[in-house]
């Protein structure tokens, strides 16, 4: 482990393929986290996808950097880093 590194990095990397149902409410949050080389669109090393799930599948929150978003220019720090909101995207 790198001596500068974020622990909760980690934290986050072990969430990995975690699904969690909030109880009886039929919402549920799903985290897909992985490591990858730092690199200008995504500086902190991770390729990330936190979404909250509505009963009946559809996303209503999301959190990710898979996409470059309108507005942020490629290059720039956490270039891809975005939010959905129903059917909204932004930085």
């Amino acid at each position: 482990m790198m001596a500068n590194r974020d622990p909760s990095f980690d934290a986050l990397l072990g969430l990995d393929g975690q699904v969690l149902v909030i109880d009886g409410a039929g919402y549920w949050v799903k985290f897909v986290v992985h490591q990858v080389p730092a690199t200008d669109d995504k500086p902190h090393g991770l390729d990330y996808s936190l979404t909250l799930h509505g009963p009946d599948g559809q996303r209503l929150v999301g959190f990710d950097n898979g996409h470059q978003v309108a507005g942020k220019r490629s290059g720039t720090p956490a270039a891809k880093d975005h939010k959905h909101r129903l059917h909204t995207v932004r930085p």
